[in-house]
């Protein structure tokens, strides 16, 4: 049974409608994303999760119970706002207690299980400390101590880390998942930030326009994009309108205005046709290249050097640019170069229906 679910989920505001039609299942103890660029409706979804919003139509159910009517405090969830909601007034310590004390827990109860938070997320030692005298990374622990403590079956993260800088974020990554499983916890996470959800999801929604495009661990996700706009916003890919060729044993050949390519489809209800339009998925970090005297396929126009790995833009004979990404480069191409060969794997090429 799922832990939470939604069911054929409307959500209208007014003329706009912000959910249109979505059923996801999150088992118990995942740790789920629902990913998604600004105004894609995932933070409506996650509001209709939390009951902070109520459906126009469809249900939420938790543990298999219809919670759609309940009000927040009743849903046995507890969610962390991205602005951290922490009171400036009040100390770590009583922050962290408010809930409890809402729920009118003993005093001896409230500060055992004060403690007790503070070591989940390893601020012990700080209960006295005024709110303005913590950093962000520690405020955001704040945050999850108090959803904590109430002992929540489901922690609903609304952008909980766009707040901090690189490094705190990467830090505080890996200390939401280890909190979610440490405590069994059914995690709901809405980010538009696509490392976060690759390094930390066991699975994710992808949304667009107020639907689920699709569904899957962060390898089908990236690896198996359902379609062009997934492949798009899951990492980097050179997208190629084209034509197709033919279909034989699952590979489709489409004819690009960048040559012919050889790729996989991941749609199951398409049979292409000779003459169908598609587009072609290349991730840059799947095409080589290397230099040539003769036979030129392409030329640089641009290096970009990150260390660990080198950024080309490179522009086709046949006038069209795409984007190659070298790992653990020895050598830097430089524009103005030699010419090139490029070289891809029909494993690595992905292909949709237009």
């Amino acid at each position: 049974m799922d832990a939470i679910r939604a069911e054929s989920i409307v959500k209208d505001f007014g003329a706009i409608r912000a959910l249109n039609d979505v059923t996801i299942g999150i088992g118990p103890g995942e740790l789920f994303f629902l990913l998604g660029g600004s105004g894609c409706g995932k933070t409506t979804l996650l509001r209709c999760l939390a009951g902070l919003e109520t459906p126009t139509s469809g249900r939420v159910l938790f543990d298999g119970e219809d919670v759609t009517e309940r009000p927040t405090h009743k849903r046995e969830a507890a969610m962390v706002f991205q602005s951290y909601a922490l009171w400036p007034h009040m100390t770590v310590g009583q922050n962290i207690a408010f809930g409890l004390e809402e729920r009118k827990v003993s005093k001896g109860e409230i500060e055992q299980r004060v403690q007790e938070v503070l070591e989940m997320v390893k601020l012990v030692g700080f209960e006295n400390r005024g709110i303005d005298q913590m950093s962000g990374g520690q405020q955001q622990r704040v945050s999850l101590a108090r959803a904590l403590v109430v002992r929540p079956k489901c922690l609903l993260l609304d952008e909980p880390l766009s707040n901090l800088d690189a490094q705190l974020r990467l830090e505080m990554r890996s200390e939401i998942r280890r909190i979610v499983k440490e405590n069994g916890l059914t995690g709901v996470y809405v980010t538009h930030d696509q490392a976060e959800a690759l390094s930390m999801a066991d699975r994710m929604a992808v949304m667009n326009n107020g639907h689920v495009e699709q569904i899957g661990t962060p390898e089908e996700i990236y690896r198996d994009p359902a379609t062009a706009y997934v492949a798009s916003f899951i990492g980097e890919t050179n997208l190629l309108k084209g034509t197709v060729n033919g279909e034989e044993e699952g590979m489709v050949t489409v004819e690009t205005e960048a040559g012919e390519f050889a790729g996989r489809m991941t749609a199951r209800d398409w049979s292409p046709k000779k003459g169908d339009r598609a587009t072609v998925s290349v991730r840059p970090e799947a095409i080589g290249l290397s230099e040539t005297n003769d036979d030129s396929q392409g030329v640089i126009l641009e290096t970009t050097y990150l260390g660990n790995l080198i950024q080309y833009r490179v522009r086709t004979v046949t006038g069209v640019e795409v984007q190659v990404t070298e790992m653990n480069p020895r050598k830097v191409l430089q524009p103005g170069g030699k010419g090139l060969v490029l070289d891809v794997q029909s494993q690595d090429v992905v292909v949709f229906q237009d």
